[in-house]
Formats: structure tokens, C-alpha cells, sequence
């Protein structure tokens, strides 16, 4: 923090801030107008000086020359000059942590920065200086020239209330699947506490949409995952009604019962409240995968209404991409292979840090899909893999494990041989060359070859030097005669 700054209230959006904010979803600076009547306000979380303060960011661009600018309101009563801050996302919030004002972090339960920690998926890297954070793997993925033809479908549905304490039962019995999937955008604590107080003073709130599992008759959420976990985390005790100003004083810092509270002294809804709440009823639309919408793209469990309902509920803010919406409708056993996967050492190393919207664990997929049934690829490539992954959703265990050590043993002998930067050209990571190599090297390893590290490098490059594949890599790499082209050029080289 500079003094300048902190003096006129102005803090300039560093190339790093902006990426952040775009990366998380937040603002994109890029397509705002220059002036102070575009602004955005966007909610801020200041912790410093073991105190926390709820305010909000202006993010707005110069009038004159459209110099980005950053400005977290109230920022002057916790910040001095030369102090520094880390800046980073809690889901929907904008947080500054003050590493520079002689306090230790407090990770103690019940802490401020303990309840931002325990509200999102964290690691080493969102902890970094506002100068260094680092950049999203950028993926080569433009469009195919082969597009789906929209269809139309049939729809049948019923409605379903049911009690607040009745569908946290089904939740935690499993009757209810929460999908694998976090949504980027997760309630924060005032505003899960808000709906909860919303439920104990009877006001109205929005429909859930659940689909009906032909097979297990289980009920996949559709729509309304951050309502039904805020109540299965809240009568579960994992968290008490925020103290913020926002809640009405009585149930601020409640916990749902004494059986859950953290402690003996720790506050409880009244007796009222408490069965308020438990009663409340909540409207639920439940869609029945009509046979009469089946088809050969989605097959018999998830047909193609199902799959249209969750895209088009799930597009406020930022759209689903596609495979943030098949970790939810495809989810199961094989789901949860190809995100393990996507912790692998070697293929983190290949790919970079993890990506935002599943890009990386969609490139896994990728490779499983096209390494089983490329000879079958018919563009566009998201539809391709959308049926393999509804084909394989429930893969059996001995499946699951061959395909996990097949693909560690491709990335790892890959890295060893070529190195890191093997798909990557700039940053970007190219889908042409990673799903050509390790389709064409995994079928030879499959086979029974072995390599010497000199005879990977040497047939990598003689790939990149083959015509058809030169030929399929220059547009539309996801065409049809593009991905099966390259992926038999790439067999015939490693199998020689």
C-alpha cells in the first residue's frame, strides 16, 4: 500500500488483480466502460489488526484514459503505507489479509480468517502477494465446424414438498445426491445465515429442481445445491447464524440446537425457532427422465431434458462449462477417477496449476475417451464426450484401475522424456498435440512396446513432423477428420 494511494482513495487493478478477478468470475475490466457511473461494486472482506470488516470494492476504469482501479471501501482505517496485503477470492468475496500489521494468523475455530478458510477448497497458492499471482493455464479449444442439431423434448415432472428436518435426512442418508461439483459462486456465511433466518420468519423462497435416477430412483439436485447444503451444515452444527448486522439480533451467533453447538456456552435458537425451522416446507420440482426424451447422445439414465434443464438453470453470472455440468449429471465412480487423476504429480506438472472450470480434469476425460473409442468420434467434441461419460459413469473398480495406471504411466514416462513443457506452446496448452501423443503412445504401452527415453523424444517430433498431422492441427482441430487423422498417424508411429 502506498501512501499516495491511500490518500486519494485510489489503488491501481495490477495485471494480476485483474486476471484474479476475471479468473474467479468476479469482474472482467475488460468489457466495462471508462467513468465512474460504470462502476461495480462487489462485496470485500478486510481482515487486519485481528479484526474483520464486511464492506464493499469499487472496480471501475478511468474516465479519461481507462486506467483500471481498485478500491476497497473503508481500506484507510486498517491500512498504513508500505504494509502489505494478500488478495485473494473466498467464493463470491473479495478478501485482503493484512500480512503486515505484526499480528499471527489466527487459525483457532471460530476465528475470522479460520471461517473464510473452512468456507473454501484452499491451497498455497491463493496465499500469495498481490504481485505474483500466478496465471490460468489458457486451453486451445476453439470450436468445431460440426455442430449438434438442437432438438426438441419432452418434459415430465411432478411437485414435491417436504420438511426442512426431513430433507437433511434424505441428504445425509444419501437419498438426495449432492453432486461432486462446487459451483465458483458459494454462499458466504451471511448469506447462508440469511436464508436460514428467511426460513424461521416464513418467508417465501425459491423452488429446488431434482431429477429422478431411473435406476437407484435417488434424486439428483438440478438446482438449489448452496440451499440444501446450507440447511444439511447448519442442523449438522457446522456453523452458527452470522453476527452480522444484517441478521435480526436475536439469532445472531445460533447455533441450531444445543446437541450441535460448539460449546456449553455457545448461544441456541429458542425452542420456537428451532421447530420453525425444522417444519418448514420447501417446494421441490422433481423431473422424471421421460422415455420419450432418451436418445443415443445421453443415453437411458440422463436424457436429453435433464441435461438442457441443468444447463439452462445453472447460466446466471458465468455459464456452466461443459464439464462442470457432466461432474454433476455424469457423477459417479468414474467422475471420481478422473479428479483424483487430476491430482497427479506428473500431470499437474504437464498441465499447471488447477484450473478454474475443469478444463484439466475435461482433458483427462478427453484422453480416456479417445484412447477407448476414437475409431466412433463423431464431432462436436463436447457431445463425444458427454456419452462417453454418461456410458461409463458407473466404470466397475477393476476398469477404474487399469485406466489409472495406464494414464500414470503415459504421463509419467512423457514428463521424464520430454519434460513439463511438452503440450504446452506460450502457455497454452494444446489439445491437438496432447491428445495425439498420449492416445498414439498409450496404445503402443498397451500393447506391450517399451521405449528407452531417447525413443519417446525421437517419435514425439517425428509425429509433429508428419504431414497428416500438420494437416489436422492447423483449424478445427476437433472435426471429425482431424482427431481421427492425427490419432492414426500418432498409432502407426509409436507402434513402429
Amino acid at each position: 500500500m502506498t501512501e499516495t494511494g491511500l490518500n486519494k482513495s485510489i489503488l491501481d487493478a495490477t495485471t494480476p488483480i485483474v486476471q484474479l478477478l476475471e479468473t474467479k468470475h468476479i469482474h472482467d475490466y475488460e468489457s466495462q466502460k471508462y467513468g465512474p457511473e460504470y462502476k461495480v461494486m462487489r462485496p470485500c472482506i478486510i481482515l487486519s489488526n485481528d479484526s474483520r470488516e464486511e464492506t464493499k470494492a469499487s472496480l471501475y476504469r478511468a474516465k479519461t484514459r481507462g486506467d483500471m482501479r481498485f478500491w476497497p471501501g473503508r481500506l484507510p482505517n486498517f491500512a498504513v503505507a508500505d504494509q502489505v496485503f494478500a488478495l485473494f477470492i473466498e467464493n463470491s468475496n473479495i478478501v485482503l489479509l493484512n500480512l503486515s500489521d505484526g499480528q499471527p494468523l489466527n487459525l483457532r475455530d471460530g476465528s475470522d480468517f479460520s471461517e473464510i478458510l473452512d468456507r473454501i477448497n484452499y491451497d498455497s497458492n491463493e496465499f500469495i502477494g498481490v504481485a505474483d499471482f500466478g496465471q490460468e493455464t489458457e486451453v486451445n479449444d476453439p470450436v468445431s465446424s460440426e455442430l449438434d442439431e438442437p432438438s426438441r423434448f419432452e418434459v415430465s415432472s411432478y411437485g414435491w414438498d417436504s420438511d426442512v428436518e426431513g430433507l437433511v435426512k434424505r441428504l445425509n442418508r444419501g437419498d438426495i445426491k449432492l453432486p461432486r461439483f462446487q459451483r465458483g459462486f458459494v454462499w458466504s456465511t451471511v448469506e447462508q445465515s440469511r436464508f436460514i433466518e428467511s426460513l424461521i420468519l416464513g418467508l417465501p423462497v425459491p423452488n429446488i429442481f431434482l431429477a429422478l435416477d431411473r435406476v437407484t430412483k435417488s434424486l439428483n439436485i438440478i438446482d438449489g445445491q448452496q440451499r440444501l447444503k446450507t440447511l444439511q451444515r447448519y442442523l449438522g452444527g457446522e456453523f452458527s447464524i452470522s453476527n452480522s448486522k444484517k441478521i435480526h439480533e436475536d439469532l445472531r451467533g445460533c447455533y441450531y440446537n444445543r446437541d450441535v453447538a460448539k460449546g456449553e456456552k455457545s448461544k441456541v435458537l429458542e425452542g420456537a425457532d428451532e421447530r420453525t425451522l425444522s417444519d418448514s416446507i420447501l417446494h421441490s420440482i422433481v423431473i422424471k427422465p421421460d422415455p420419450s426424451s432418451d436418445s443415443q447422445e445421453y443415453g437411458q439414465e440422463y436424457n436429453n431434458a435433464v441435461v438442457q434443464i441443468f444447463r439452462r438453470l445453472n447460466t446466471s453470472g458465468k455459464a456452466l462449462q461443459p464439464q462442470e455440468v457432466r461432474s454433476c449429471i455424469f457423477y459417479g465412480p468414474f467422475d471420481e477417477l478422473i479428479h483424483e487423476l487430476n491430482d497427479n504429480t506428473a500431470w499437474r506438472s504437464f498441465f499447471g496449476t488447477v484450473h478454474s472450470r475443469y478444463k484439466d480434469v475435461e482433458t483427462i476425460l478427453r484422453f480416456f475417451a479417445l484412447y477407448e473409442d476414437f475409431e466412433n468420434y463423431k464431432a462436436p467434441m463436447p457431445s463425444f464426450l458427454d456419452k462417453y461419460m454418461e456410458i461409463n459413469r458407473n466404470m466397475n473398480e477393476e476398469k477404474r484401475a487399469e485406466l489409472k495406471d495406464l494414464f500414470e504411466q503415459v504421463t509419467s514416462l512423457l514428463l521424464d522424456a520430454c519434460g513439463p513443457s511438452l503440450f504446452k506452446t506460450s502457455g497454452t496448452f494444446l489439445l491437438s498435440k496432447f491428445d495425439a501423443v498420449t492416445v498414439g503412445f498409450a496404445k503402443a504401452l498397451a500393447t506391450g512396446v517399451k521405449f528407452e527415453k531417447s525413443q519417446i523424444i525421437s517419435k514425439v517430433k517425428e509425429l509433429l513432423e508428419n504431414q497428416d498431422y500438420k494437416d489436422s492441427t492447423v483449424e478445427f482441430i476437433n472435426d471429425t477428420g482431424n482427431v481421427v487423422g492425427r490419432i492414426n498417424a500418432a498409432i502407426e508411429i509409436f507402434r513402429e
